[in-house]
């Protein structure tokens, strides 16, 4: 009996020494999930010494690297985690995506452009690249090719609330302004509203462009409620600057 509990403790050494760097993962999702990124980042990075995280940690981790504005921890783990993957397999695919907002944060548009399309032309073509890629091309101002764009992913997601909103932007930036205000009142009214800031500065700078500036500039101080990262498309800073030149 007492060579069989040794075994048992010697097999459960053996497991917590090879899983530790997914263990203490462990700790660092759980803060993630809590929307305490910086405390998941430290808690990654002491995983990350401790042992070899697996291709889904490393991602997640990577992740958070750039939602926090570390751009050159993020491209390394990436790196790192491109290197556990197989090709054209959905964590590569994963980390491709994620490399090509690294390089629009760098500010290479066009190299994220050409990153998110070489997936999508692979024929992954999931929620967060019809995401991305529909954010990319509005941020190029092709209004003709992001309306056809995200009108194609809105078809393919109308649920989804991001898609939804750069379908509205794609609108603005084509001049379809009738068009855009249907879609933005659609996503406004959803329950939940969404907990990202762009739709309703979006939606605002809309109104007060039709003429309706009091409620626009109401949208845009609702914006400045939604939770900002280093993801987001403007920065809390500038959608403050926005409303006070509005309520000149």
């Amino acid at each position: 009996m007492k060579f069989i509990w040794q075994i048992l403790l010697l097999a459960a050494a053996v497991f917590i020494i090879v899983k530790r760097a997914g263990i203490v993962a462990l700790f660092a999702k759980q803060k993630y999930a809590k929307g305490d990124y910086f405390g998941s980042l430290k808690i990654f990075n002491i995983a990350s010494r401790v042992g070899n995280l697996g291709a889904g940690d490393m991602i997640l981790f990577g992740y958070n690297c750039l939602r926090c504005g570390e751009l050159k921890a993020a491209k390394k783990v990436f790196s790192d985690a491109l290197m556990l993957t197989k090709p054209k397999s959905a964590d590569r695919y994963r980390i491709m995506s994620l490399q090509a907002l690294t390089a629009w944060k760098e500010g290479d548009l066009d190299d994220a452009i050409e990153k998110l399309e070489s997936v999508y032309n692979d024929n992954f073509r999931i929620t967060t690249i019809y995401q991305n890629l529909g954010i990319m091309y509005n941020l190029k101002g092709d209004g003709k090719k992001a309306v056809e764009f995200n009108e194609e992913a809105y078809d393919y997601n109308s649920d989804d609330n991001i898609i939804t909103d750069n379908l509205a932007d794609a609108y603005v930036i084509n001049g379809d302004l009738d068009k855009a205000r249907g879609i933005y009142e659609e996503l406004l009214a959803r329950d939940p509203e969404p907990r990202f800031p762009e739709a309703y500065y979006g939606y605002g700078e809309l109104l007060i462009r039709q003429g309706e500036k009091e409620r626009g500039i109401e949208m845009i101080e609702k914006s400045l409620d939604k939770p900002f990262s280093f993801l987001s498309l403007k920065s809390k800073e500038e959608i403050e600057q926005m409303l006070e030149n509005y309520k000149k």
